[in-house]
């Protein structure tokens, strides 16, 4: 189900490298219509977190790039032929990074991040703090910069921010800023292309921990953006950078359609109940008739197990260019 790939930048170098660098983790930036955001995140990689380029890739889902022609040279770029969603482009993200056999964890990183005030740097001191848990926790799979929990009506999750920096197990998080470790990869726990778009994340996760693995959250980190992981803050991180949810009423329909499937996998009879009284509350408060046409879309085709891409749903605008234009703003 994915789409063609196509490589360019350096390749992986081997053999020991100088200073505390760490050989064993490559980043994942996954960008679609982001190209100043994405780079903007690689910049920081580069800069902040000293990573070299060659162990930092840039999946291009089908349309987009970096900003600056110079910079893509200098990482791993992968470009896939068609846009495969975050499912699809983090799968291929995950294939690559761990094709080096000294890679152990994946940085994976959504082109936005760098919108949310994550501690930086970031990558050695979360990977240090991990090591020293390996008596306690010798299986982890994941650890998330904000995780979530179920609360017990059907799909539902709340944000889990502990109350200090320490490592706190939860069920399934946003992709944000991700490690991974290989053994998850290895487990052939990967993210199905088939959701596409919508919960992909979530089914992702749900998946790790029913192979056996941990999901941890970095309390550090949850507790930093905490308050960005409310609908507000998520709005008053994207303002002037990128359309925020009410502008983009597509999101909708994969969400009302892939909640269903979501409850399909991983869920009870009652999670579908749940689903579509949360449904219905999303209708009263949809703020525009496009939006409550996406849920309804949505519902329908959840009952009748359409996955993949729906082409009347997806982005048009990706990255607000200048905010004082109206037209970037659509």
């Amino acid at each position: 189900m994915g789409a063609t790939k196509v490589r360019s930048g350096p390749e992986p170098e081997e053999g020991s490298t100088s200073g505390t660098r760490r050989r064993d983790v490559t980043a994942v930036v996954l960008t679609h219509m982001r190209p100043r955001l994405a780079g903007d995140v690689v910049r920081s990689l580069l800069d902040v977190e000293q990573l070299p380029g060659s162990q930092i890739v840039v999946v291009v889902n089908g349309v987009g790039g970096l900003d600056d022609p110079e910079l893509e040279a200098a990482v791993r770029m992968v470009r896939l032929e068609q846009n495969t969603g975050p499912a699809g482009g983090f799968r291929a993200g995950l294939e690559e990074a761990f094709a080096d056999p000294t890679c152990e964890w994946a940085y994976l990183c959504e082109d936005d991040i760098g919108l949310f005030d994550l501690p930086t740097p970031r990558i050695d001191d979360v990977l240090g703090r991990i090591g020293s848990l390996d008596d306690l926790h010798p299986n982890i799979g994941a650890v998330v910069a904000y995780g979530r929990s179920f609360v017990g009506r059907g799909a539902h999750t709340v944000n889990v921010v502990p109350p200090d920096a320490a490592f706190t197990q939860v069920d399934v998080a946003p992709w944000g800023a991700s490690f991974v470790a290989r053994r998850v990869v290895e487990a052939d726990v990967l993210p199905d292309p088939a959701w596409f778009f919508g919960l992909e994340d979530v089914d992702f996760f749900c998946r790790v921990a029913d192979a056996g693995f941990e999901v941890l959250v970095d309390g550090e980190s949850a507790r930093s953006v905490g308050e960005q992981q409310t609908s507000a803050g998520r709005d008053s991180a994207f303002a002037s950078e990128r359309p925020d949810d009410s502008r983009e009423a597509w999101r909708a329909y994969y969400h009302a359609r892939n909640s269903v499937e979501l409850a399909r996998r991983h869920g009870r009879p009652t999670w579908q109940l749940w689903h579509l009284v949360h449904s219905a509350r999303h209708l009263q408060l949809a703020r525009s008739g496009a939006e409550r046409s996406a849920i309804v879309h949505g519902l329908w085709d959840g009952a009748r197990g359409r996955l993949g891409e729906n082409p009347r749903y997806g982005r048009t605008v990706g990255e607000l260019d200048s905010p004082a234009d109206p037209a970037s703003t659509r």
